[in-house]
């Protein structure tokens, strides 16, 4: 679980913290963030999409150049430089890093994140220019908690400094550290470890390596980041947990020896579709064998017209497939999983989002993280658990948690204070006067008509 981020020159923020402590050791495993629209809720999330990420790199990197060679070799495909731009620019972490750059910033980008794993604390640093310049994991190393690696960039060459308790025997540190003069700067070295892993077997990297090393990364792979885009709404980072729940839940192809998990997933949604929703009587999977597989497609008994009615799932309306969207990923919340969600009222009824989540706050053995607008939510929503970014005139962030505003009191209403705008983070503007963009429409259609 996340303890704390700071971001700094990133995006629009020039240096804020958002700290998820809870008491001295503590950690809060139920975070919903508020702000103003451009207020950088999007931006803290792809603060966390870009950890996310750049575990991953070298490994689909390496996967890219080999994909490439093949085709290059055999000669049977030709790819168009758009689509070679696409993948790109979906296995470059330095093309990522430098979108997430503050515009105009002379500085390094700085990220941090502080984490809990296993009742053990750590923190992990990375900056970035054009290319990695430092970087840094203090975590537990068997006995107490220091320093396992420390890199850092002075332009001309690279410093490592790697703990004595991170590898079995030197010719394993050797390796790595070749590794690391190699890539390092193009890739993280979190990165290089996640590829090691991936390439050895596991009886060697149990032989080699400090197991606890690979504490951060086994968390930010059951990550689940779900991110809003302009031009798309379901960018997301999945997880494999749940493990026994389908990951395409509306329709698809499951081998028959699975088909236990078609079983599960289906007592669950009905469990909680039909307490969500009064008219829906039932929902199943329809299925059909097809050789060694099982095809499945979910449909809804549903009350329309005093009448129960079967209908296909995909005919429901936008914000009950957007409640089935979101679904297996708040799952995950209660299998120990970090999973962090923008704006996660878009299309969903305020009342029955704040249902929703009610119910699930008290079962969470993981961390759910959202942003949202829904004000509802904070009628009974525990205040340490609400965060608001705030942006004075000169556009500088500053991020507090509700329960440092001095003035709130058990007795008062947070949702009412927040709309009257005693914790700022809600749009300030007067009235908009449209009789000037009138005019212009006017004189426009005069024009047009003259013209004509």
């Amino acid at each position: 679980m996340f303890t704390y981020i700071r971001l700094k020159n990133f995006l629009s923020f020039d240096d804020v913290v958002f700290d998820f402590r809870h008491g001295s050791k503590g950690v809060k495993s139920f975070i919903s963030i508020y702000g103003e629209n451009g207020s950088g809720k999007s931006n803290f999330v792809s603060g966390i999409n870009f950890l996310r990420k750049s575990i991953e790199s070298f490994a689909l990197n390496t996967a890219f150049e080999q994909v490439q060679d093949l085709l290059e070799e055999t000669k049977k495909y030709s790819v168009s430089k758009e689509i070679w731009d696409l993948v790109i620019q979906n296995t470059s972490i330095l093309q990522m890093a430098e979108s997430y750059r503050m515009i105009d910033a002379e500085e390094e980008t700085l990220t941090e994140y502080g984490f809990q794993i296993n009742g053990h604390s750590g923190y992990y640093m990375l900056s970035f220019k054009e290319r990695f310049v430092y970087e840094k994991l203090y975590y537990f190393t068997g006995k107490q908690s220091g320093v396992l690696y420390e890199i850092k960039s002075n332009g001309e060459e690279t410093e490592i400094s790697l703990s004595n308790k991170l590898f079995a025997n030197k010719r394993t540190e050797d390796e790595i550290k070749e590794e690391i003069q190699k890539y390092w700067g193009k890739h993280t070295f979190l990165s290089i470890l996640n590829k090691e892993r991936m390439q050895k077997n596991e009886h060697y990297i149990e032989e080699n390596y400090l197991s606890y090393v690979f504490d951060l990364l086994n968390m930010l792979r059951d990550t689940v980041v779900h991110r809003q885009t302009l031009d798309r709404s379901d960018l997301e980072l999945p997880s494999g947990k749940p493990g026994n729940v389908l990951k395409d839940l509306n329709e698809g192809k499951i081998s028959q020896d699975r088909e236990h998990m078609l079983n599960h997933t289906e007592k669950i949604i009905r469990d909680f579709f039909t307490q969500a929703y009064a008219d829906i009587k039932d929902i199943f999977y329809d299925r059909k064998k097809e050789g060694k597989e099982v095809a499945y497609r979910l449909y809804v008994r549903k009350m329309i017209g005093g009448k129960l009615r079967m209908i296909p799932f995909s005919s429901e309306s936008a914000g009950t497939k957007r409640i089935l969207e979101i679904l297996r990923s708040l799952l995950g919340a209660f299998c120990g999983v970090t999973v962090v969600y923008d704006e996660i009222d878009n299309g969903i009824h305020d009342l029955l989002l704040k249902s929703i989540l009610e119910s699930m706050t008290d079962e969470i053995t993981g961390q759910l993280i959202i942003t949202t607008h829904n004000t509802y939510l904070l009628e009974s929503m525990n205040i340490r658990s609400v965060y608001l970014i705030q942006s004075d005139y000169t556009g500088k962030k500053e991020v507090k948690c509700l329960d440092q505003y001095p003035r709130i009191q058990n007795s008062n209403n947070p949702r009412v204070m927040y709309m009257k705008g005693m914790f700022g983070g809600v749009p300030v503007i007067d009235a908009i006067d449209y009789e000037e963009i009138l005019q212009e429409l006017e004189d426009n259609s005069s024009e047009e008509q003259g013209g004509g």
